[in-house]
């Protein structure tokens, strides 16, 4: 019995001193930073030695980069980077590569595939984490120090943590993979840097002035240096001198005429890189795209687009031509000369209609309400397009871009023109998000499948809100872009599946743009 009692004692002594032992505790950062080293010994065991202790990743240098280029290391940079995603079993997640995209099936020609343009600084950036602090610090490779500069190609072996966390990443609007990376999981990233500017306002307006003095000229003699307000305004507004019904048997100012030399004029002359060709037309002009006057390394195509199933097969000098054609089928040539003093102005009118290209500088078409352009650059009509109405007596009415506000109202009806514009009066530093949503649903009611499209449109306003990016409610592109691939049949609709995409270009900071517009 004594000795039953001395071994219940012993083990009671036993479970006793167990719990005053405390279990190990570690954050989940630890353990993920013990498992990603676990993994390079594993598998890469040639890069322990450039572990960067801020941030806890691991870094591959694939190419140096331009030895005498300016590093980027501790300095306030905009930079122009390529990259792609994967997990570690490969599996991309983002991509800014069209070829790449195009063997995933992620590819939309609505996506512009150049390399992204993001803020390194001091105090702030725009960057994922972990690129950033592969910009910005000097880099541990070999015992060695190493700073990024223009043509460096690294590969990038990050913890979650400077990743997205528990959120996880994916691409979107064309740049996605064929799985998205889920959260609190490490990635790998091979990235190449092309080109950095200190000041985008000024890199851009030198674009702009760039490709205006290219294809026509700019005009800059109807600045007014003179002292009277009323002659400064004439001089802003001399292209607006016709109002219709109000303009009796005045004699008509020949002066705007002036206006149409095939330069590049300012319809504001207080808004700096705003510029209106008056004379532009389908009938008479193609532009030329290599068009930036400023010494910077620039990143391949930055001039001429050519990539993805369009643009990688023909030249741009091709597609604006059919472009022209269709337009000029399609329209006409829009005024000529001597009809353009006769022809009303747009502000004699409380509305007008306007059928538009949007491009960015490099010939990429983002988008348009024409269907024959979409026919040519989309390879589809995804949704047909209709007129946008600009309200003249009420401009709070318009929910467009800025220049338009100001260079829409020197128009006149049935005229061609085109408008150039820093993003100032576009997009500004925030540009747009690319968006590329596909939902499918079953429906067996065309009634049932209005109601999906009604509170669909509820849920994506009521989100965004009306305004927002001013593409959801009949905005700025002119269309709702729900439509794309929507079928409007519902005669044979019962017990089939209807796929529903959503498509919009991505537009990065500062982007200038181009618009070839014709009033009606």
């Amino acid at each position: 019995m004594k000795s039953i009692a001395r071994i219940i004692c012993l083990m009671t002594a036993l479970v006793v001193a167990m719990s005053c032992v405390k279990e190990p505790q570690m954050t989940f950062e630890e353990v993920e930073q013990i498992s990603l080293k676990a993994w390079i010994e594993k598998n890469r065991p040639d890069l322990l030695d450039n572990y960067q202790e801020e941030g806890g990743y691991y870094v591959e240098v694939l190419d140096e980069g331009c030895a005498d280029s300016t590093s980027l290391v501790g300095k306030d940079a905009w930079v122009w980077y390529d990259f792609t995603a994967r997990d570690l079993r490969g599996n991309v997640c983002e991509t800014r590569s069209s070829d790449l995209a195009t063997q995933l099936g992620t590819y939309t020609p609505h996506t512009h595939y150049v390399p992204l343009f993001r803020f390194s600084g001091v105090d702030n950036h725009t960057l994922m984490e972990g690129t950033y602090l592969a910009i910005f610090n000097k880099l541990n490779i070999d015992g060695e120090e190493f700073e990024v500069r223009y043509g460096t190609k690294l590969r990038l072996w990050l913890p979650s943590s400077v990743v997205a966390g528990e959120s996880g990443s994916s691409g979107d609007g064309g740049y996605e993979g064929q799985y998205a990376l889920s959260g609190n999981k490490p990635m790998c990233v091979d990235m190449t840097l092309y080109g950095h500017i200190a000041n985008p306002v000024a890199y851009e307006g030198n674009h702009v002035n760039s490709f205006a003095e290219i294809n026509g000229g700019l005009c800059d003699e109807h600045k007014s240096d003179v002292e009277d307000e009323a002659e400064k305004t004439n001089i802003r507004r001399r292209s607006v001198t016709r109002n219709g019904e109000d303009a009796g048997d005045e004699p008509l100012d020949t002066r705007p005429l002036e206006f149409y030399d095939g330069r590049w004029h300012q319809p504001i002359d207080t808004l700096a890189q705003l510029y209106v060709n008056y004379s532009y037309s389908p009938a008479r002009q193609s532009f030329n795209y290599d068009a930036i006057g400023i010494d910077t390394m620039m990143y391949p195509n930055q001039t001429d687009y050519n990539k993805g199933k369009i643009y990688g097969t023909q030249s741009l000098a091709d597609i604006d031509n059919r472009i022209n054609q269709a337009l000029v089928e399609r329209f006409g040539e829009g005024l000529a000369q001597d009809a353009i003093l006769e022809a009303d102005s747009v502000v004699s009118k409380s509305t007008v209609s306007l059928w538009y290209i949007c491009r960015m500088l490099d010939g990429f078409v983002v988008d348009t309400n024409i269907d024959e352009v979409k026919e040519i650059v989309y390879g589809e009509v995804e949704s047909a397009g209709t007129a946008l109405t600009f309200h003249t007596k009420d401009p709070m009415e318009n929910n467009f871009v800025l220049s338009w506000n100001y260079a829409i109202p020197t128009l006149r009806i049935g005229q061609w023109a085109s408008i150039l514009t820093v993003s100032t009066y576009a997009y500004g530093m925030s540009g747009q998000t690319g968006v590329n949503d596909t939902t499918t649903t079953s429906n067996n009611n065309a009634y049932y499948d209005y109601m999906q499209y009604y509170n669909y449109m509820n849920y994506m306003n009521s989100y965004y809100g009306y305004g927002y990016g001013n593409m959801y409610n009949m905005g700025y592109y002119g269309y709702n872009p729900y439509y794309y691939g929507y079928n409007y049949d519902y005669s044979d609709m019962e017990d089939e599946t209807i796929t529903t995409t959503t498509t919009s270009t991505e537009i990065p900071s500062f982007t200038p743009l181009l618009f070839q517009i014709f009033i009606q």
